[in-house]
């Protein structure tokens, strides 16, 4: 099972690798505005391209991607931790939503708190992340490190000179150099300098999230009809809603549903089931190898108009544009789940699919995966998006210029892009959770004595399981969790990571064509304040055309919609982002969006 699953990620990325047939995929976002100006110059590209992120990933897929280079050589010893003096450092979450914990606590931080002899403040804002961020480059009170979103508040502090340049550090460690490509690195770059250490940055396409989900006890009730395409869905919630409109516990079913206030997952949703590609930045779409507004797409409409006929016809709760998330995940734990568009990952976390069988012993919600996302209206299942990611991952840790011994930190964090680091971030350090290793061939792998699934909640606190993943690398995390996760029989493996391996991973793709489009646009400039005043009405219309009475009523708020954008500048964003994107598509040599 194991080889399987990472030949699944080999054949994606050898695909990958005929179809962009070995162009360059670096491209560098660069800077030119004034200190305090975020401009369009903020991500344009260069010609300095001569990787291509294709071949990163073979050559990840090929050797390991290096990480097990990174292995710390004396990680239970504890002899560097000795040899270094004592050093605390904060580290800062610019969320508001970011649980902060002790760090040194759980056995996990314990053991990193001795290796590298640190201490760490975690540090986050109680509300408005963008007000106290502004705060702390005005008055210069400063943490020693920054978590944050890439984007035009990021552009904003690094020219404000509030990051160090990295290179030093690089120069100094370069096990840097080989978790994160120079691809990816170009990317990153602002005026030709790094100054970020990137969060879930890859190079191979694997994880996988928003998946069709069915209830299996409903789907017995109705008596098990297909689920082969978008049409077989509809049909199903509506049998849900006429033949099995309450369980046997008496609790009323949701034909359909997803996550509160879902306006943009829902219909995203029905989107791609009728051909339409992944979102950009203000959700721009490529539609016939052309960057524009998804909301100029028919299909786009039509997903609109199709989730509002839901709506009417009883399939869609209006409750779930005012519950709250607690409020939904206690649906789904109560069994009231029908068929459901959501993150299948959430049962890692919140349990979703484990409480509701554990208080309904013998029914299961099940994914869809033949097709995972059931096409419309007669379209090849081979026409239909999967999820894609790119290798500069999701956020980014800047070191400010606050940092006493900026090595230090960017040791650490280094560090915890190792294979080393990955898995002691999953599964702690040996002498705990388990004692040796095995080997294989992309790295040794522990071996646990209770496999992850069977881990109490209690014990994985106690160990500090996926507490810090603040700063990771996807590549090691993902490959080592399958490959752990497969070496436990059958019945004893996690259902996520199984979903995610088995089913999810080998229909991602890796593309780095849609980068640094939110950073284009200095948002204080009449276009970007226009581009705010266009996202602010998408967030007002777009549920109202989803609640509206009639289809005639639902066209009519579309229309208008984009008509009010067009007036605010809507064209000149697609023109600049279009460029962008023919430029990233050159640079890499291939578009994962031309089928």
């Amino acid at each position: 099972m194991k080889k399987r699953i990472l030949a699944c990620v080999l054949v994606l990325v050898f695909t990958l690798l005929a179809a962009c047939g070995g162009g360059g995929a670096n491209n560098q976002a660069t800077t030119t505005a004034a200190a305090t100006t975020t401009t369009a110059a903020a991500a344009t590209t260069t010609a300095a391209a001569a990787t291509t992120a294709a071949a990163a990933a073979t050559e990840a897929a090929a050797s390991g991607g290096g990480f097990v280079n990174l292995n710390h050589p004396d990680a239970y010893s504890g002899e560097e931790g000795d040899a270094l003096e004592p050093y605390k450092f904060t580290l800062y979450y610019n969320y508001d939503w970011w649980g902060v914990k002790p760090f040194g606590e759980d056995e996990i931080s314990k053991f990193w708190k001795q290796l590298y002899n640190i201490e760490i403040d975690m540090q986050a804002p109680d509300s408005d992340p963008a007000a106290k961020l502004n705060l702390m480059m005005s008055s210069g009170d400063l943490p020693d490190v920054i978590l944050m979103d890439r984007g035009a508040d990021n552009i904003r502090a690094i020219q404000n000179g509030v990051f160090l340049d990295l290179a030093p550090m690089q120069a100094k460690n370069p096990s840097f150099d080989i978790a994160v490509k120079q691809a990816t690195q170009n990317l990153l770059q602002v005026d030709g300098k790094l100054y970020a250490v990137p969060h879930w940055a890859r190079n191979l396409p694997t994880g996988g999230n928003d998946s069709w989900i069915v209830n299996k006890e409903v789907w017995d009730a109705v008596g098990n009809p297909d689920l082969k395409t978008f049409e077989d869905l509809y049909a199903f919630a509506t049998k849900i809603k006429n033949e099995y409109p309450v369980n046997a516990a008496g609790k009323t079913v949701l034909p359909f549903s997803t996550i509160n206030d879902a306006w943009d997952k829902m219909s995203f949703a029905f989107y791609r089931s009728m051909g339409g590609c992944p979102y950009a930045d203000h959700q721009t779409t490529v539609v016939n190898g052309e960057l524009v507004s998804a909301w100029r797409d028919p299909r786009h409409k039509a997903a609109y108009l199709e989730v509002n006929k839901w709506y009417r016809e009883g399939l869609i709760e209006e409750t779930l544009f005012s519950d709250t998330s607690e409020m939904i995940v206690e649906k789904y734990t109560d069994n009231r789940g029908g068929v459901f568009y959501y993150d299948m990952s959430q049962d890692s976390v919140n349990k979703f699919r484990q409480l509701m069988m554990e208080n309904n012993p013998g029914n299961e919600y099940i994914v869809l995966t033949d097709p995972v996302y059931p096409p419309a209206n007669g379209i090849d299942n081979k026409m239909i998006y999967a999820d894609h990611k790119e290798t500069m991952g999701w956020n980014v840790h800047g070191i400010t210029i606050k940092a006493q011994n900026p090595q230090r930190i960017f040791d650490f964090l280094t560090y915890m892009l190792s294979w080393q680091g990955s898995m002691e971030m999953m599964y702690g350090p040996k002498g705990d959770w388990w004692d040796s290793l095995q080997d294989t061939e992309y790295g040794p792998i522990p071996v646990l004595h209770t496999p992850e699934a069977e881990l109490s909640s209690a014990e994985k606190q106690r160990i500090g399981t996926w507490e810090w993943s603040f700063c990771n690398h996807a590549d090691p995390v993902d490959l080592i969790k399958y490959a752990v996760n497969a070496s436990q029989p059958p019945e004893r493996r996690d259902w996520v990571i199984t979903m995610q391996a088995d089913v999810l991973t080998p229909i991602m793709y890796v593309t780095d064509e849609y980068a640094g489009y939110n950073v284009l646009i200095d948002p204080l400039s009449d276009l970007g304040i226009n581009k705010g005043l266009q996202w602010d009405r998408i967030k007002e219309d777009a549920p109202k055309i989803l609640l509206a009475t009639s289809e005639a009523e639902a066209s009519r708020i579309y229309d208008e919609l984009v008509a009010y954008m067009d007036s605010l500048g809507l064209k000149e964003i697609e023109s600049l982002y279009n460029t962008r994107h023919k430029e990233l598509v050159a640079t890499q040599g291939f578009s994962a969006f031309n089928r």
